[in-house]
């Protein structure tokens, strides 16, 4: 009883000076916020400073009723939870009744909440559902491309803020919160800057851009790398900001540049000129893709596809095979000369070291579930059994 009492204050206490002081344990301003609000704020003229703050002020206090509201939501089903254990532990309510109380005041709990970010009317129409984005004339040209391994780059939209390229398109552009730095390190440096090579090496074939009366229109790149290539010259490098400064004014159809730290797999191996060579994509998804290709000679194969070596393994007929990074972002790897096939799986190590941890702490769950069941009908059979002995 002193540990549930104990319990229970803790819970639904500091929950009460949550509800009592709320400011004093929260900020109801992200630092975002409060950054541009200050800047707004010096902005403005002084006879506008009061209607402004005004403004603030009411913006914190609907948050903070907001807030206010769910604490006492909390407390209340604090107080439910408890009673109910309460009931229990002086055998008011048996194992079934407690079991069932609680799941449902878990679901009273969750599916309003849930319903927050999903409600009904999310699923009243199932075209809203199936397509959010509706497509501009521009897209629906560029989708009757019949190869469709391309990538797009649509300067229309805030490009690395604006998702709605990628529902129609592999773009370069989009917005995820855990972009790679050194993409984004790529996007700084040439991509804003309409790098023609850089572009070029991404396989951009598609520029979206306003036409005359601010409509989306498109733009063929013809100097489109495609999805892969044979180098025809290795420009190696000291580091990576050399690395990344090389591609400016570069030519990725004649020039590739590799780090340094990548020379041994280069050791010995000079490009040779071969007219009958070629290379292509035949199978795209996004954790396998697979290339074919024709060769009179080793060569350095390029990829347009972002390098990640904590992921991605590179296989040549189903053989394990070593690959580089070239042109600070991209894939290469040394190939031998004659008609082969190249594979490139992601296989990192975390996620299937993972999938054995979790199969392997589900079986002992299962295995405990089994033998705890087992030993309560072996109990249960006992007692069963000397009740009719006697």
């Amino acid at each position: 009883k002193k540990f549930f009492y104990i319990s229970l204050g803790l819970t639904a206490g500091i929950a009460l000076l949550f509800y009592l002081l709320p400011q004093t344990f929260f900020s109801f301003l992200s630092q975002a916020e409060s950054g541009a609000i200050s800047q707004q704020r010096a902005s403005i003229e002084a006879g506008q400073l009061a209607q402004f703050d005004s403004v603030i002020y009411n913006i914190e206090k609907v948050r903070v009723a907001i807030f206010k509201a769910d604490v006492i939501r909390s407390i209340i089903f604090i107080i439910l939870g408890a009673a109910l254990v309460w009931l229990y532990s002086f055998k008011k309510l048996n194992k079934a009744i407690l079991i069932a109380s609680v799941s449902l005041l878990v679901a009273v709990d969750m599916i309003p909440v849930a319903k927050r970010y999903l409600n009904n009317e999310n699923f009243g129409s199932k075209i809203q559902v199936a397509n959010p984005f509706q497509p501009t004339q521009a897209d629906e040209l560029i989708m009757k491309d019949t190869d469709p391994n391309y990538r797009v780059f649509n300067l229309t939209v805030s490009a690395f803020q604006d998702a709605s390229t990628s529902f129609f398109h592999k773009s370069i552009g989009g917005y995820h919160g855990a972009k790679l730095r050194r993409y984004q390190e790529l996007i700084d440096h040439h991509i804003v800057e309409n790098n023609e090579g850089v572009l070029n090496m991404l396989n951009t074939k598609y520029f979206i851009v306003p036409d005359n009366n601010r409509q989306p229109s498109i733009q063929i790149n013809m100097g489109a790398m495609g999805n892969a290539w044979f180098a025809r010259e290795i420009k190696m490098v000291d580091n990576a900001d050399q690395e990344i400064d090389a591609l400016k004014g570069f030519d990725p159809a004649q020039t590739t540049v590799v780090d340094k730290r990548f020379a041994d797999q280069l050791k010995g191996f000079n490009p040779v000129s071969d007219s009958t060579a070629g290379i292509k994509l035949i199978e795209y998804k996004p954790n396998k893709l697979k290339y074919t290709y024709k060769t009179t000679a080793d060569q350095l194969a390029v990829f347009s596809e972002i390098y990640y070596a904590k992921g991605w393994n590179a296989y040549i007929d189903g053989k394990l095979t070593p690959h580089l990074r070239a042109d600070y972002v991209l894939r290469a790897m040394v190939v031998p000369a004659g008609k082969h096939e190249i594979e490139f799986r992601f296989e990192p190590k975390v996620y299937f070291t993972g999938e054995k941890i979790s199969f392997a702490s589900s079986l002992l769950l299962i295995l405990l579930m089994a033998g705890f069941a087992g030993n309560e009908i072996r109990k249960s059979t006992g007692k069963k059994t000397g009740e009719k002995a006697a």
